[in-house]
């Protein structure tokens, strides 16, 4: 719990102690063309109308935060602060405050991510990106990554699940054309054609993510047999097969054998689906 309380308490309570220890003193004026942006930047979409409004408050006040960075030979690579980095360029500054930092390159990803997150800047694609960043490239795992960020293990699984989206529906939803919700709902069917297929249809129809959760369940046929006798199940089996697959997300089958007894059978794709699947039953209160 303490790890979510410390997104909103500033980036400072989230750098680790020991970068805190290794600041180089006060604020430097380093010169502008020394600068460079952060390469693990997970933000790659800055919105000119943001940028602008941050240009006019710049040349008003100037830049009351100094940008964090390391240094990289003659150069400064920056870790945070580089909307305020490239306002101070529009405006033909010669110099920018700095506290240079010690980090590595897992630290500067972690810093960057978590300064995005903590304004909620990233797009949902971003911030499933900078996941995968820390997962591939430093090899840390979903419950470190979440530790890292103060958001818990499902959390993190469920923004990484946008990766498995086509192209084309990625590019939906970085247009805005799809909701996030919308985009994890797509995620889960097979294949890029059916994704996309749906996408369109979401576009062009104006549905709800609960309009498409109902529509793709009806899809698999209002009829549900049991494979045992063949009849068609009980109205009220079948309504609790569907109460359970709208609160899982995940196809359910309950299969009975007599009056009192049965199985109830859910379906995964992944130990990350499983993963968020068994925390939604922790959450309840199952253990």
């Amino acid at each position: 719990m303490a790890a979510k309380k410390a997104l909103g308490r500033g980036l400072d309570a989230l750098i680790p102690k020991k970068l805190t220890e290794e600041k180089k003193g006060a604020a430097q004026q380093v010169p502008l063309s020394k600068v460079r942006p952060n390469p693990f930047q997970p933000r790659k979409t800055f919105r000119p109308e943001d940028l602008q409004e941050l240009v006019a408050s710049v040349k008003e006040r100037g830049i009351l935060q100094p940008i964090l960075a390391r240094k990289k030979g003659d150069a400064w690579e920056i870790i945070a602060g580089e909307r305020r980095y490239r306002a101070a360029q529009k405006l033909g500054h010669l110099t920018i405050p700095v506290i240079e930092v010690q980090a590595s390159d897992v630290e500067s990803l972690e810093l960057a991510l978590i300064e995005n997150l903590q304004r909620s800047d990233l797009s949902p694609l971003e911030e499933a990106e900078g996941y995968r960043r820390l997962q591939d490239e430093f090899n840390m795992t979903q419950e470190q990554i979440a530790q890292k960020v103060g958001k818990d293990r499902a959390t993190v699984a469920n923004a990484m699940r946008l990766l498995k989206l086509s192209p084309e529906v990625k590019a939906m939803l970085a247009s805005g054309e799809l909701s996030a919700g919308h985009a994890r709902v797509l995620a889960a069917l097979p294949t890029p054609l059916d994704q996309y297929k749906w996408a369109e249809r979401i576009v062009r129809q104006g549905f709800t993510v609960r309009d498409v959760e109902k529509w793709l369940q009806n899809q698999k046929g209002p009829v549900r047999k049991t494979r045992s006798n063949g009849k068609p199940k009980d109205a009220n089996t079948a309504k609790l097969e569907d109460n359970l697959r709208d609160w899982l997300g995940t196809k359910v089958t309950i299969k009975t054998q007599g009056r009192q007894r049965g199985a109830v059978c859910f379906e995964y794709y992944s130990l990350d689906d499983l993963d968020r699947i068994l925390n939604l039953f922790r959450k309840a209160g199952y253990r």
